[in-house]
Order: C-alpha cells, then sequence, then structure tokens
C-alpha cells in the first residue's frame, strides 16, 4: 500500500559493433556502399591518406562519395 519511488538507470553499449561490409569497387564508381551497425560512422581511407565518412542508416546501409580528387585505378586498397 506504500509505493516507492521509481528508479532508473541508463544501459550503456559496451560492444564494439562488427566491421563494416565493403561493396566491391571499381576504378568506374563514385560512391562506396556497404553495410554496417544502423546509426554508425563509417570512414574510409583512401590510399593518399584522404578520408570520407558516412553514416549507416536505419537498415545499415551507407553510402560514401569518392573524392574528386582521389584517382583510383585498380589494385588499391581502401
Amino acid at each position: 500500500g506504500n509505493p516507492s519511488e521509481s528508479a532508473t538507470t541508463t544501459v550503456t553499449d559496451t560492444t564494439a559493433p562488427e566491421a563494416p561490409t565493403v561493396n566491391e569497387v571499381t576504378s568506374e564508381d563514385k560512391t562506396i556502399r556497404g553495410t554496417a551497425e544502423a546509426g554508425s560512422t563509417v570512414t574510409v581511407m583512401f590510399p593518399d591518406g584522404t578520408t570520407a565518412t558516412g553514416t549507416a542508416d536505419d537498415e545499415g546501409n551507407y553510402t560514401i562519395e569518392i573524392p574528386s580528387n582521389v584517382d583510383l585505378n585498380g589494385g588499391e586498397d581502401i
């Protein structure tokens, strides 16, 4: 008959997300696409050190524009 005050706590996510997937990229592509944890930030580093960032949508899909000053000829790791 005598209810106490309510208590709350905040849950902290301490589990790192799995590495994102990256779809195949060709020298003709203007974007990089793949999947990652929904809402996560994905950063791509190009061979010259340039980086580009995108955010995965609610379904975990992301698209990152390849900067115009990055020239991919084939065989590079990104």
